[in-house]
């Protein structure tokens, strides 16, 4: 006995959830930041420097909530934004792996810092990733 209606089973399967996925990991990332930019705003009463740095991080974390919004929605320059916006963190992260100043210590900034960025490039850049957001009529 089947409990699936027919207009469900006989809709057209949709294209790939390679944006879905890779907007909750957007979305996690901007929450952490906005977490990392609230949590910073205290430190600001004595240093004025972590006032704009908070700031800073809030900006990005609102800034990455969009981009998430509109990679859900398919919106090919959100994608081209994303990889940027990633490859750019993945890279800085890496930087700060190499250099000698013990910031990536433990298993939560490994995971958040270069795990993350890592899976949405994959994501945004496999085969079915880039089809989500090939105009209509066209295949990548």
């Amino acid at each position: 006995m089947s409990f699936t209606s027919p207009a469900v089973a006989n809709s057209v399967p949709s294209r790939s959830n390679a944006p879905e996925i890779a907007s909750v990991l957007v979305v996690t990332q901007a929450s952490l930041s906005l977490v990392a930019g609230l949590s910073a705003i205290p430190f600001g009463i004595v240093e004025p420097g972590f006032r704009v740095l908070s700031l800073v991080t809030i900006l990005v974390a609102t800034g990455m909530f969009w981009l998430a919004r509109n990679l859900r929605r398919r919106r090919r320059w959100a994608r081209r934004w994303v990889i940027a916006l990633e490859a750019l963190s993945l890279t800085a992260s890496l930087l700060l792996m190499v250099l000698p100043i013990g910031a990536m210590r433990g298993p939560v900034p490994i995971l958040v810092n270069l795990v993350m960025p890592a899976a949405v490039m994959v994501l945004l850049l496999s085969r079915s990733g880039r089809a989500a957001f090939a105009p209509p009529g066209k295949t990548a």
